[in-house]
């Protein structure tokens, strides 16, 4: 028996360290170093390549390094009946609601202008950006934490979610039919959606039409989710201020694109809610144990869900 690490755009072997300061972690291989595939019985997986993961007879558990699985779900060859689970920690939640929080504060108190104009040597003041109204795209964990800190520090939040949600001070919009009523009096949108067929490019044309005009759009959810053209027609017609992107289709960021240059786009490295090497370690051995004594798994996903 013995776990494979299979990641792509994240460093193995520190993952490796901290799965192995468990005592009760079974050996540990990292690709391509396979040794025998019939040992492999659970992998680790981000971003991995299409139809490598049938390489593995013997496999029971597909376990995301990240809390996304749009990658696992997306692979044409995805072995049948194997149970995939994601990484969801109060840490991961935590992180994503403060930097979607810092990124407004950003915006409305003008600090990377400021900070231009201090390269400058330009002695220039600025009025705050008064609106506080905030829609959140997606109410899973991590839009969650995201609308109670929001709603804390004084903020008029709405979320949209597929179903109903019930949280504290957050007025819920749900349903197809209710997306673009959430966001017509929204100074900004935040997507924190999971990846699916029909999320993908759901930031649109037709959504930032319905958006208030000048309104502020900040993307921590996934790349895919944005129609990327659409967005610069939209910040060229004056309909959205700026955008906030942590998030891309192609990561890294292609150094040709013209999001680098854009005076209006934001970008950061997908750093918004890092995953915790200890804490995913300590998650996957815990799903490791249930699955060899055949309890119920933590954080399963529902395939026909994506999430």
């Amino acid at each position: 028996m013995a776990i494979l690490i299979i990641l792509n755009q994240a460093d193995p072997y520190l993952l490796e360290k901290n799965l192995k300061s468990h005592p009760d972690c079974p050996e540990v291989r990292i690709y391509p170093d396979v040794g025998n595939p019939d040992d492999i019985d659970c992998v680790i997986v981000w971003k991995h390549q299409d139809g490598v993961l049938n390489d593995y007879p013997n496999l029971k558990l597909i376990a995301s390094y990240g809390a996304g699985v749009e990658n696992i779900l997306s692979d044409p060859s995805l072995p049948a009946g194997v149970p995939i689970t994601r990484f969801v920690d109060n840490t991961l939640s935590d992180q994503m609601a403060e930097f979607v929080l810092g990124a407004i504060l950003n915006h409305r108190l003008h600090l990377t202008r400021y900070r231009e104009f201090q390269a400058a040597s330009r002695w220039y003041c600025l009025d705050f950006i008064k609106g506080r109204t905030v829609t959140i795209l997606g109410l899973g964990e991590l839009g969650s934490a995201t609308a109670r800190l929001l709603t804390q520090n004084g903020y008029e939040v709405n979320g949209w979610s597929r179903s109903e949600k019930n949280i504290d001070g957050v007025k819920s919009y749900f349903g197809e039919e209710q997306l673009k009523r959430s966001v017509n009096e929204a100074d900004y949108v935040v997507c924190l959606l999971p990846l699916t067929p029909s999320t993908k490019h759901i930031l649109n044309n037709d959504l930032f039409d319905a958006m208030k005009k000048g309104s502020y759009l900040i993307n921590v959810g996934r790349g895919d989710h944005l129609a990327e053209n659409d967005l610069l027609d939209a910040l060229h017609h004056e309909t959205l201020s700026g955008a906030l992107l942590d998030v891309f289709s192609t990561e890294p960021l292609p150094q040709d694109h013209p999001f680098w240059r854009h005076p209006k786009i934001h970008i950061t490295p997908h750093i918004s809610s890092p995953t915790d090497k200890a804490q995913v370690a300590r998650q996957i051995l815990d799903n490791y144990a249930r699955l060899m004594s055949g309890k119920p798994l933590l954080n399963q996903v529902d395939p026909k869900r994506a999430y």
